[in-house]
């Protein structure tokens, strides 16, 4: 009798455990329809396009070596268009991207699949240098001791929270002047890589829901608004200058 009982729990526990494994099943695939369509609306109420699923993103991104990664690389839920942001005119795409990465001790294989998402724009303000800038992490403490530093600034809080590279120093000296440097110390900004007048921003291996898009997107707004004056006019074309909120600020304002 006792065994009995024991069986028939053995069975209650795997049914239950099974209904669990396909509620999730069920509950995981309803909340990513959910997101796309969230994203759909997002990239429709913005007039931008919208692509489910692209497996050309990672070469149209080749030159950012996190798109360079694994196997199995596609964009999903992409949103193309044109927007304004700190008053500059530029392209964007931004949404997921998925790799897969494939490990093997020789007995067992073991595949995990990475997902992140981006924004990347490509204003008309010019861009060409090489510039990284994220936060300041132990890897990156251990290669200061090495000698491989970054670039040290007059803020020594901005130098210790925050790790910048650049093909050019002088460029890195001239955008983050005091201004910015307080607006990058306010909040933990998304992390920043700039390659060939296209600038990428990401927060790591993690996906963001619709309102952090639009979250992300305040923002640069905010980041490209602090674009200093003098880099401005020296990098945008001239035929933006007469429309551009800093170089010719509105009612006499100057920022």
């Amino acid at each position: 009798m006792a065994s009995a009982l024991g069986g028939c729990a053995v069975v209650v526990a795997a049914l239950v455990g099974i209904a669990l494994l396909v509620w999730a099943v069920v509950y995981g695939h309803r909340k990513e329809r959910e997101r796309t369509a969230a994203l759909a609306a997002l990239a429709q109420r913005r007039s931008w396009r919208f692509t489910p699923l692209d497996h050309g993103l990672a070469n149209r991104m080749a030159g950012f070596p996190m798109f360079n990664l694994g196997h199995s690389r596609r964009g999903m839920n992409l949103m193309e268009g044109e927007l304004t942001l700190g008053g500059l005119r530029m392209s964007l795409l931004c949404g997921d991207y998925q790799y897969k990465v494939t490990t093997s001790n020789g007995k067992t294989t073991t595949t995990t699949t990475w997902n992140m998402s981006f924004i990347a724009v490509v204003p008309l303000l010019s861009v060409p240098e090489d510039l990284t800038v994220r936060a300041e992490g132990f890897f990156d403490k251990i290669g200061a001791f090495l000698g491989m530093d970054d670039i040290d600034f007059e803020s020594s809080e901005f130098s210790k929270r925050f790790h910048v590279q650049c093909s050019d120093r002088r460029f890195a000296f001239d955008l983050f002047d005091p201004r910015m440097m307080e607006f990058f110390l306010a909040v933990a900004p998304p992390r920043l890589h700039a390659r060939s007048n296209c600038l990428l921003f990401d927060r790591g291996m993690r996906r963001w829901e619709a309102a952090e898009f639009e979250g992300e997107l305040g923002w640069m707004d905010g980041f490209f608004l602090r674009v200093p004056r003098h880099v401005r006019a020296a990098r945008l074309p001239k035929s933006e200058h007469a429309t551009d909120p800093i170089l010719s600020p509105s009612n006499g304002e100057t920022r």
